[in-house]
């Protein structure tokens, strides 16, 4: 029954995801130049974070995606470390709806190849190559220039979408911790729940496409202050199953 309903509805999911990147491709097309302005260097980071949102809030409201923010009241103040399951493209765009401050991504440098999607990363957020450890060591250190001018930086700790058993996630890298710990930063563990069922990976092109509630469950911000090196062990599996556990 199961196969007989993925069958009968796979067109419908394609269609809608040919959609999505139609709505994006046209509305990058009025946001390109203002990026372009905004993002030439970093003095208008909170200007340009504004316009991400605005971009954001349209992107979800043409293509029927409603946000759902779930104890968002366990926020703490700026600057933190935010650590969030990847399992779908949209984690990226409602990060911007559910995180009100301004804040920077250390994400795959990959996107800068990307030639409508790296002028929304330029100058604004860090792209980090993990296959490079020298480029990767100095990807951590501008996070934590970030932390000390105030801003809070978002990372996926899987290093990138699983390719298969979403949305079971993969084992955490360390990096977030490292800058967390290094910067006494607190971490905020985000689950988000809906995602992959609303718009899933490349890996599938009939899989999860559809328009829904986006669902980000806040988890009580994790506490670095007079933590160390060894420390992050307990630190990434603390943060890797209160995470988990709105997904199981």
């Amino acid at each position: 029954m199961k196969k007989l309903v993925y069958y009968i509805g796979a067109p419908f999911r394609l269609l809608y995801k040919i959609y999505f990147v139609l709505v994006f491709a046209v509305l990058a097309i009025p946001f390109y130049p203002i990026f372009f302005y905004l993002l030439r260097t970093d003095k208008k980071i909170h200007t340009a974070f504004k316009v991400k949102r605005i971009w954001a809030w349209l992107l979800l409201f043409l293509t029927g995606i409603k946000v759902k923010k779930i104890n968002k009241h366990l926020l703490p103040k700026p600057p933190y470390v935010i650590c969030a399951n990847h399992a779908s493209y949209l984690d990226i765009v409602i990060m911007f709806i559910a995180i009100p401050e301004t804040f920077l991504f250390l994400g795959k440098a990959e996107l800068l190849k990307w030639p409508i999607v790296r002028i929304f990363f330029r100058n604004m957020d860090i792209p980090v190559d993990r296959t490079n450890g020298v480029k990767a060591r100095k990807s951590i250190e501008l996070t934590k220039q970030a932390i000390q001018k105030g801003y809070s930086v978002a990372i996926f700790p899987e290093g990138l979408i699983p390719s298969e058993n979403i949305p079971k996630m993969m084992p955490f890298k360390k990096g977030a911790f490292v800058l967390a710990v290094s910067q006494e930063a607190p971490i905020v563990p985000i689950t988000f729940t809906t995602n992959w069922k609303l718009f899933s990976t490349e890996v599938d092109p009939f899989g999860g496409g559809r328009p829904g509630i986006a669902k980000v469950v806040f988890h009580p911000a994790i506490n670095t202050i007079n933590k160390t090196d060894k420390d992050i062990p307990e630190l990434i599996q603390a943060t890797f199953d209160v995470i988990d556990s709105k997904l199981k």
